[in-house]
């Protein structure tokens, strides 16, 4: 029986699903089987899982979202621990030793997690990371119900145990599903941060859009539901925060190409942040400074690195 079941829930991934694959083969902890699930893709995908052969597992479902593909996955494997892999994600080699390692240190300990690279859709690094907004300690239920943690699934190995107690990824949801399932979690005991950039998070909605943005309206009124029910709490600031998430993405994006003196990406990146949030007039002002003569944008320019 394998240590850890890496599970890779796929939908429609043909463009980067190898990738993701290959960063869990080349872990140099090795004690571990991969179940990739198809959650209903058109695009190819099956046929490029079907290349690994007995490499991988392969498990086939009609859509039903990335929480019931995760639990079809684990619940069809075996390992001690499970590690969540999306498809548009990859792995540094060094993740799951230091997760492992991690839990395996303390078995109070219900969940690793570890700080994420940003890189855009084609793989563009941000000089950034999703912890560097958060102190550098594991966060208590008030903590994560005060405010959005930023916890990735991509970025999570979670002792099997504790994920069966609570009955895995809410279903309910195809989106928010990770911040609650996160909440049940820490009520089965404490997580474990590994402040190393393990895994690489993109963000798949620029330059080249991987997969359609939106749909997270609907679920964010379910997840606010759900967080009332249970502990009294409305989570508003969480979906709001995760709305203004790809603006804050794009801003910092068309802020950095300005700096590198790309006029043309800083321009799309600055109109679609708009075509998101259009009464940010911060973004009208930075979309200006691309069509401006230098000295005028100059006299319109602000700090380069704020993504707000």
């Amino acid at each position: 029986m394998p240590r850890v079941s890496v599970i890779i829930p796929v939908f429609n991934a043909a463009r980067t699903i190898e990738q993701a694959i290959e960063s869990v083969r080349a872990q140099t902890f090795t004690d571990f089987e991969i179940v990739a699930v198809d959650d209903g893709s058109t695009d190819g995908s099956i046929e490029i899982l079907r290349r690994y052969g007995d490499a991988i597992k392969i498990l086939q479902q009609k859509n039903r979202g990335p929480s019931a593909a995760r639990n079809l996955g684990g619940a069809n494997s075996t390992g001690e621990y499970l590690g969540f892999l999306d498809a548009d994600d990859w792995w540094k080699p060094e993740l799951l030793a230091r997760m492992v390692a991690a839990l395996d240190r303390d078995p109070q300990c219900v969940m690793a997690y570890c700080d994420l690279q940003l890189v855009d859709s084609l793989g563009k690094q941000f000089q950034t990371s999703l912890m560097a907004v958060r102190a550098n300690r594991p966060p208590t239920v008030k903590d994560m119900l005060d405010s959005l943690w930023p916890i990735m699934p991509s970025g999570v190995v979670i002792r099997r145990s504790a994920f069966e107690a609570v009955g895995g990824y809410p279903e309910s949801l195809r989106a928010f599903e990770d911040v609650y399932l996160w909440l049940l979690l820490r009520e089965q005991g404490p997580f474990v941060y590994v402040p190393e950039k393990l895994a690489v998070w993109r963000f798949a909605h620029f330059p080249a859009p991987l997969k359609p943005s939106g749909g997270q309206e609907a679920a964010g009124r379910i997840f606010r539901q759900m967080v009332k029910a249970r502990y009294g709490v409305d989570p508003v600031r969480h979906v709001r925060a995760r709305a203004r998430a790809p603006r804050s993405i794009l801003g910092y994006l068309g802020l950095d190409a300005l700096a590198h003196g790309d006029r043309a990406t800083a321009r799309s990146a600055f109109m679609r942040a708009i075509s998101l949030d259009p009464y940010r007039v911060r973004n009208y002002l930075r979309l200006a400074r691309t069509v401006l003569p230098a000295g005028m944008a100059r006299a319109l320019s602000g700090k380069s690195g704020r993504a707000a």
